[in-house]
């Protein structure tokens, strides 16, 4: 077995039933599994794929158990023993989110179902440039699959995107030279003389009256009341 630091970007998740969890993932969400410890048939970690995104489960054990585990070094110890110790007590998966990149999101919810799992949230297009899907394992963990869409309009003022990039959200107007949305108020004014103001050649009072009017309706500005 080769160490798990090879995977730059992976998640470790304590699980309940590892040969559930890994029936789970690899039947239903079509991970392959790369790695595991002590053997296949009864691991207490193991590491699955799905297109180089890894995830890692560690089967829950007793915080007594864990402390052993642990041997000479009791600050880790006491450390696992408490991690133990609350996964033993508290929900699973309580607040937790993971997701994970597919080429298609539609195509991927279709062989879900195939398998017989229905997602929690059928697809749907986020403003935010991507189109994802919504479901549970069964420790209770969030599972966000997603493919990066291309939008037609931006996100802040409402121009069309034509040239836009899957996953791209705002219009070049809006964004800074790191690609950041510019703050509100620098959008604002952009928008009263750039469009109100010069394009539909309104006076500026009815301009920054019709540009607030516009912005609040655009979903990266909806949460500002």
């Amino acid at each position: 077995m080769s160490t798990p630091c090879k995977f730059p970007n992976s998640v470790g998740l304590t699980v309940s039933n590892m040969k559930a969890s890994l029936a789970f993932y690899r039947e239903k969400l079509g991970f392959k599994l790369n790695e595991f410890w002590p053997d296949e048939n009864s691991p207490f970690w193991a590491s699955l794929d799905l297109d180089g995104q890894v995830v890692m489960f560690g089967q829950a054990m007793p915080a007594s158990e864990m402390e052993k585990m642990c041997g000479s070094n009791p600050d880790a110890g006491k450390f696992w023993a408490k991690a133990a110790d609350t996964f033993a007590k508290h929900p699973h998966g309580t607040g937790v989110n993971l997701y994970f990149l597919v080429p298609d999101v539609d195509e991927y919810c279709a062989t879900l179902k195939k398998r017989g799992l229905v997602p929690a949230l059928k697809p749907t297009t986020q403003f935010y440039g991507l189109r994802d899907i919504v479901l549970t394992d069964p420790d209770g963990y969030t599972l966000t699959f997603y493919t990066p869409v291309k939008m037609e309009s931006c996100q802040s003022c409402g121009m069309p995107l034509t040239d836009a990039q899957p996953g791209q959200m705002y219009c070049h107007y809006c964004v800074d030279e790191k690609g950041l949305l510019k703050p509100f108020d620098v959008v604002l004014a952009g928008t009263v003389h750039g469009y109100f103001m010069e394009h539909l050649k309104m006076a500026k009072p009815q301009a920054e009256v019709a540009a607030r009017e516009h912005l609040a309706k655009m979903p990266a500005w909806k949460s500002r009341g």
